[in-house]
């Protein structure tokens, strides 16, 4: 179990909140969670944004 380095206390995940530990005395945040690389549908939009580009056309 960690100990907050503010007042040391216990810290344990916050149940509200997914991958955040916070101090159960103090309720400061101690960790939060790591940002998740992007999953790949980006490169996906952008090639549907490709397509409705080349079909704008026929809006016309």
């Amino acid at each position: 179990m960690q100990e907050c380095p503010r007042c040391g206390g216990s810290v344990e995940s916050d149940p509200e909140h997914v991958g955040v530990k916070r101090c159960m005395a103090c309720w400061e945040v101690v960790a939060r969670p790591t940002e998740r690389p992007c999953p790949g549908y980006r490169p996906m939009l952008n090639s549907a944004l490709r397509m409705l580009e080349s079909f704008r056309h026929l809006r016309h």
